[in-house]
């Protein structure tokens, strides 16, 4: 390609010749720089909030089909035109997942009580997904001695989400203390949900979920007696917004997630309950999550929320999507040079 251009490059006194000559000449090289824009990845992501779910069971909680906002008609009665559908099959739940994730270059935590359907997920995308622990406190949950197995193991690198509001226990309770004790031991991150369930929640399946049990002002004395504790807080403990800044003011160490508030709600509330976290200075500790469940669509969803909110600047938006995850997870240089491509 050299040598033609040179060719051509010689020189003539017909305009017209040289104009040809000269596009003839850079058309190569713009194909071959539009190439190499198209191989270059989106700007990555980082979803701190996945669930590794199996197709939808009529037995289970939650319906295969969501309309949003699901405050209009909540999560059991899908009455809209053109509800969300979840995948019918675990094969397709996860394909719908990671297709998703490799489209927008997403990376993430994901977590289940079953290691075995975390790896289902993780074995289809292992360069993406961070495997979690998800504890119930219920009877099948892990003990502290067979979570300690797991975490030397490397089976979890993450413990949560910590679900235990779904049945009805406080995050100060002493059953859950043990578990504290390991994750400050392993310095693991650690996710726990504070906030709304699904509607219907105590008639859905968590009889026992309780609204005030998701309070921020209960983590106060566990975070005194663990101060090392890598600790975010998922749907951060909306609508009690003012007692988590309250606590995120007093501890430093506390991080929030917005997985699950982004889409249920109509946007300007949500931004509204966003808004207040940036006015108060925490936009440095705001994690991007979807809480996709079974709908894997409303990663995207949660993402374009985000990236249209109009009072976030460009660099709170990466802050949000990535950096401040990249921050939390300790990623190195060269992890994050690769997320971004390079």
């Amino acid at each position: 390609m050299a040598y033609l251009c040179a060719a051509i490059a010689l020189p003539s006194t017909r305009w017209p010749i040289i104009l040809m000559k000269s596009i003839l000449c850079a058309v190569p090289f713009l194909l071959l720089s539009l190439g190499t824009l198209a191989q270059e990845p989106p700007l990555p992501i980082i979803d701190m909030h996945l669930h590794a779910r199996e197709a939808p069971d009529p037995e289970r909680e939650l319906p295969p089909k969501l309309c949003l906002p699901i405050t209009v008609y909540g999560i059991a009665d899908p009455q809209c035109a053109d509800p969300l559908v979840a995948p019918a099959t675990d094969a397709a739940m996860v394909q719908r997942t990671v297709d998703i994730l490799t489209r927008r270059n997403i990376f993430g935590v994901i977590s289940d009580d079953s290691l075995e359907t975390v790896r289902r997920f993780q074995e289809s995308a292992p360069q993406r997904l961070i495997p979690a622990y998800e504890l119930k406190l219920d009877r099948k949950s892990l003990s502290p001695e067979g979570l300690r197995r797991h975490l030397e193991a490397g089976d979890f690198e993450v413990l949560g989400e910590i679900g235990v509001q779904y049945a009805g226990i406080a995050p100060d309770d002493e059953r859950l203390e043990p578990y504290w004790e390991l994750a400050e031991e392993f310095d693991i991150p650690v996710a726990l949900h504070l906030g709304e369930g699904y509607p219907g929640a105590p008639y859905l399946g968590s009889p026992d979920y309780r609204v005030r049990l998701g309070s921020p002002l209960l983590l106060e004395e566990v975070l005194v007696r663990h101060p090392e504790l890598r600790l975010y807080v998922m749907h951060f403990g909306s609508p009690l917004v003012d007692e988590m800044i309250g606590v995120m003011s007093t501890y430093p160490q506390v991080y929030i997630d917005i997985g699950g508030n982004t889409w249920p709600y109509p946007r300007a509330f949500f931004y509204a309950q966003l808004r207040k976290f940036i006015d108060a200075g925490f936009g440095k500790r705001i994690l991007f999550g979807s809480d996709q469940m079974l709908w894997p669509e409303l990663i995207e969803i949660s993402i374009e929320i985000i990236e249209h909110a109009p009072f976030l600047s460009d660099e709170q938006k990466r802050d949000i999507l990535y950096n401040n995850a990249a921050r939390f997870l300790r990623l190195g240089e060269e992890e994050i040079a690769q997320h971004h491509g390079k």
